[in-house]
């Protein structure tokens, strides 16, 4: 992947556009996860129900100041584990912006997590916030494992991706595990490549 090519999609995210990008389970949308308008953008374009929250990919760095969310012991242990990896995990939201209320769908919860894939982390890190990291398909539509996936689903709406990061072709993997910690008791909400014995036998 050209170097070019990330340093155009950070500008874009900047610029509060929609990133379509690898990851290490498939392709996903970006957009600055502080930025309204462009959380915004990425729920009209994926037809997202507002009532449905997204998760975001966060700077590797955030994990020592985590001003947007709150970590407790047992989610720590995951991380160390787990990170970089296919594990969402679902912590309590401290920030308080729009953006964020809007993602969090009214939980007052967060999906975070960091993917074993080096563009993914470089557009996160470059950016220096969270990322959304939503598939990149139309609601209700299939998973995408590559960028000409993504314009076929996308290719009769009005409203396109603005610009695309094509990673290759994808393996076919399981979307990441999601896994929340309730009252000290682990919650598998979609169990994928890391299984709930691994996750209970981590912590």
């Amino acid at each position: 992947m050209r170097i070019s090519s990330i340093e155009q999609a950070i500008k874009v995210l900047k610029a509060g556009g929609v990133v379509v990008y690898p990851t290490d389970t498939a392709y996903g949308l970006a957009v600055d996860a502080t930025n309204l308008a462009a959380v915004k953008k990425l729920y009209t374009l994926k037809g997202r129900d507002f009532k449905k929250p997204t998760h975001v990919i966060v700077p590797s760095t955030d994990l020592l100041t985590v001003p947007y969310y709150s970590l407790n012991r047992a989610v720590l242990k995951l991380i160390n584990k787990f990170w970089p990896g296919p594990l969402t995990i679902i912590v309590p939201l401290k920030a308080r912006g729009a953006s964020w209320k809007m993602l969090s769908a009214g939980t007052k919860t967060i999906g975070i997590r960091y993917p074993n894939h080096p563009p993914a982390q470089i557009l996160c890190e470059a950016l220096g916030k969270p990322i959304t990291t939503t598939s990149a398909n139309v609601s209700g539509q299939s998973t995408t494992y590559s960028v000409s996936e993504v314009k076929k689903q996308f290719a009769k709406y009005k409203l396109k991706p603005d610009f695309y990061l094509d990673g290759g072709k994808l393996k076919r993997v399981a979307p990441s595990t999601i896994v929340a910690i309730v009252n000290n008791r682990v919650k598998i909400l979609r169990e994928g490549p890391i299984s709930e014995k691994e996750i209970k036998k981590a912590l």
